[in-house]
Parts: C-alpha cells; structure tokens; sequence
C-alpha cells in the first residue's frame, strides 16, 4: 500500500503545471544595475566604491605573498592570535596556514555538527573568536556582494560569528553583477548549486535600522568586513 508520502508526491506530479499560458523565459534578462566599466580593472574600481559606500573595507594586492602579508598586517592590527576559517583549500591563497602557523595565529576549523552537549560547548568557544576568515564563490561589482555558499570545509560559522569577517579572493572571481554569476551557475547546468547547505549574499557588516530609524551596525552579523583582493 502506497504510504501518505508517495500519495501526495504523485497528486502533486499528476497536477496541471501553473500558468501554461505564461511566455517562455527569455535567452536574457535586463540588468537591474548598471555597470559602466566591465573589465578587470573597472569591475575591481566599482566594488572599492560599493564596499566603501556599504563601510567595508577593500585591500587590493599583487601575488599570493602580498595576500598572506596584508593579512598578517590585519590580524595584527586587531591584536588577532586566533581566527576560525574555511579549510585553505576554499581559500585562493597559497600556502597561507603554513603562514598563519608560522605567525603564531592558531586557526580553528568550526564543527557544530555534534551532539548537543558537545556542539555547545564548540559555539561557546567559537564565541571567543573575534576574526572569520573564508573565500568566496564569486564577488558582485555592482553591489559590492560576496557570493558565500556552505559546504565541506567551508562552515558559515566564520561569515556570521565572530565580530571581524575577512575574505580573501582573486579579481578574476569579481563580475559585474549577481545576475551575471546566477547566468553563469545556469549555463553550467547548475551542477554548482547541487548539495550547498546554503548561499548568502553578503554586502557590507550587518546592520539594522528597527530602532528609532537608527542605523547600526553588527547586530546580526559582523559589524566589520574586509576584503583582500588578489590581482
């Protein structure tokens, strides 16, 4: 006997689709913001600005060794010794938690995926941690987005956590707007959106403005976001 399940799974298959009379889904869409500059260099230019006019915070760099140097000058800055991160395989940077070990940064890799007692003595742990540093999927020049999905090695614990989120990432990863990258995923299929826990668009720290219209920042989310690009 077909268990409830299967009984509504096939009424819902067996259904008319919606709106058959809808017009097909055009080859391409119009962008909703304009992107004047679509090269390297002008895509890099505008999420400067974006970050800037969102208060993050954008470090252009040349090289790998550069990356791992202007991070060391970050972490020291914020008197860091210890930072939760994706795995660095999910981090475009060579070498760099040879680096960090080198430096005296311990780095912590979360695992909430535990049982009850254990998970919440990790979180209060993780608590502790003021800096999370991770890559991205890709980065949207015309809102300053970086585009975060959660997997193996790559926790979202380190974008949402701790008060300080530094992302690493190449400038060939920036494109001129999010629905450029969601053209992209399609054309491939969507094979890349396939067994992500979850994708965020991050644009800037957190910030609120529920009370009394007062804007604030950190309240949900990091209240700091930097970014070191890698030409």
């Amino acid at each position: 006997m077909p268990s409830s399940r299967d009984l509504i799974l096939d009424r819902l298959r067996a259904s008319r689709r919606p709106f058959p009379d809808a017009a097909p889904r055009p080859a391409a869409f119009l962008p909703v913001t304009i992107v004047d500059d679509e090269s390297p260099d002008g895509l890099l230019t505008r999420f400067e600005a974006e970050v800037k006019r969102l208060s993050g915070e954008v470090y252009p760099v040349d090289g790998d060794a550069a990356a791992a140097e202007c991070l060391l000058t970050l972490l020291d800055a914020l008197q860091v010794q210890e930072v939760c991160a994706w795995h660095f395989k999910h981090i475009p940077v060579k070498k760099l938690a040879t680096t960090l070990r080198e430096a005296g940064v311990r780095v912590v890799y979360p695992d909430i995926h535990q049982e009850a007692d254990a998970r919440r003595r990790e979180i209060e742990r993780l608590e502790q941690i003021t800096v999370g540093i991770t890559g991205a999927d890709a980065v949207a020049a015309a809102t300053g987005t970086l585009i975060v999905s959660a997997g193996p090695g790559k926790s979202r614990i380190p974008t949402v956590l701790p008060p300080v989120h530094i992302a690493i990432v190449r400038q060939s990863q920036i494109v001129p707007r999010v629905e450029s990258w969601l053209a992209d995923v399609r054309d491939n299929g969507s094979t890349d959106l396939l067994g992500r826990a979850n994708i965020c668009f991050i644009s800037g720290p957190s910030r609120t403005a529920d009370i009394e219209k007062q804007l604030v920042l950190g309240v949900h989310g990091p209240r700091q976001v930097k970014v070191i690009v890698v030409r």
